[in-house]
């Protein structure tokens, strides 16, 4: 992952754990590049990335979405 700073404080921001009580990981849900699982419109899950900025506490989530 790139560098990720605060837009607000201009200070890197710090990996973090976000987690919702009784749920496991956070995702999000993405469009398949092909196969059956596509043609039936099932999308695939791609992992979060929370990142905590440690002057204000600003919190970000960032998908690791493939160019």
């Amino acid at each position: 992952m790139s560098d990720r700073r605060c837009p607000d404080c201009d200070v890197e921001m710090e990996t973090t754990t976000a987690t919702a009580e009784g749920v496991g990981d956070i995702y999000v849900e993405t469009e398949r590049e092909d196969g059956i699982l596509k043609r039936l419109g099932v999308g695939s899950r791609t992992p979060l990335t929370a990142l905590l900025c440690p002057e204000c506490g600003l919190t970000r989530f960032y998908a690791d979405i493939p160019e």
